[in-house]
């Protein structure tokens, strides 16, 4: 193998593929990406064995076909130390040489056979989503998925087509994300699976650097998706995920209208004024206004009046504050709706039609 390339455009697509090398320690070959030189085109690949993704690097000038596996940590610190813009890449034997006047380095590298194979995509049954919209829904989700393996499939994202339309579904059983979006395009398919969380951690990667739509498909084991530059598969995580919908409570009858961003900047001050050990907030509703406290002995307290709509009757509701500003900054901008019931009745956040957050209280007199 034989080519030359721009350093940034390596390191972008290096960049990538880093989050699928950078938690595996198993087998030093799955630290390594495979660079194989095809054409007029080189392709970056690196997988786990649980999540693969395959990258375009392009424009590059191959002047002879081949492959090489190389460690990726070394070979992107490398290339983010390089001094000149381009670089030239050529295999020797086991070792891939690497040259210009920022010097000359000789990366040994793994047997191309050893590397896992990735599967391919076909674009046959699959979906179009916009890749703004796909990643607006990921990042209204994918912070709820449990980080605890108390019950596995919490710790994925539900994808699931119906009606028309794509849904995801994240919770860790103390809160619950859920987002929908409109297909771009594709025909009937079956999407009914749990991804896990770096599988979709990865596809949000993937349609930031994307424009237009991304294709999505699942097998029955693996989720597949494909933007222009890159392809993904991430397998599923097996079992039956929780009835999202019985957790949405009906009967919320305290409706609140807030803008999300000054409801956010309150919290955050407040929160100031918690500590771990006692992280908590209180919100007050009262006609008009949310007043945001926090009590913390032997830290302080504070108190921050928002003015809100709501003409109901007073309540007093406790929160973990990081589960409010986690979907506020969600919701970035705008209006939010808010709905409660009573004290330790879990609490509805939703913008229009697109997102639905809930999320349990904590019991105030537990804290006392």
């Amino acid at each position: 193998m034989k080519l030359s390339c721009q350093k940034s455009t390596m390191l972008s697509s290096l960049q990538l593929l880093g989050p699928v090398t950078a938690g595996t320690t198993t087998k030093p070959i799955l630290q390594a990406v495979k660079l194989e030189a095809i054409d007029d085109k080189a392709v970056l690949e690196a997988t786990d064995l649980e999540v693969g993704v395959r990258c375009l690097v392009e424009p590059v000038e191959v002047q002879e076909a081949g492959t090489v596996v190389l460690q990726e940590g070394r070979l992107t610190e490398l290339l983010r130390e390089w001094p000149e813009e381009k670089i030239c890449m050529e295999t020797r034997g086991s070792m891939c040489l690497l040259s210009g006047k920022g010097g000359v380095f000789k990366m040994a590298g793994y047997d191309p056979e050893e590397f896992p194979v990735i599967p391919t995509f076909s674009d046959e049954g699959s979906v179009e989503v916009s890749a703004d919209e796909l990643e607006g829904m990921i990042k209204k989700v994918v912070f709820a998925c449990a980080s605890e393996r108390v019950r596995h499939t919490m710790t994925g994202v539900l994808f699931r087509e119906e009606g028309g339309e794509l849904r995801m579904v994240a919770t860790d059983g103390r809160r619950l994300a859920f987002a929908r979006g409109k297909k771009s395009g594709g025909g009937k398919t079956t999407m009914d699976g749990i991804v896990p969380r770096r599988g979709v951690e990865l596809l949000s990667r993937i349609a930031t650097h994307q424009e237009g739509n991304v294709l999505l498909k699942m097998d029955g084991t693996h989720l597949l998706a494909k933007s222009g530059k890159a392809t993904l598969c991430s397998q599923l995580i097996e079992g039956q995920y929780p009835n999202y919908e019985e957790a949405v409570p009906k009967d919320n009858d305290k409706k609140v209208e807030a803008d999300a961003e000054g409801l956010a900047a309150a919290i955050r001050r407040a929160t100031i004024l918690t500590t771990a050990e006692r992280h908590l907030i209180k919100l007050k509703l009262q006609k008009g206004m949310i007043v945001v406290e926090a009590e913390t002995p032997e830290v302080g307290e504070a108190m921050v009046d928002v003015e809100v709509k709501y003409s109901g009757e007073d309540l007093e509701i406790g929160f973990n504050p990081d589960f409010l500003l986690d979907a506020l900054k969600a919701i970035e901008k705008g209006t939010v709706q808010l709905e409660f019931k009573g004290p330790a009745t879990a609490a509805i956040m939703k913008r229009s039609h697109d997102f639905l957050y809930v999320v349990m209280p904590i019991r105030l007199a537990e804290t006392t």
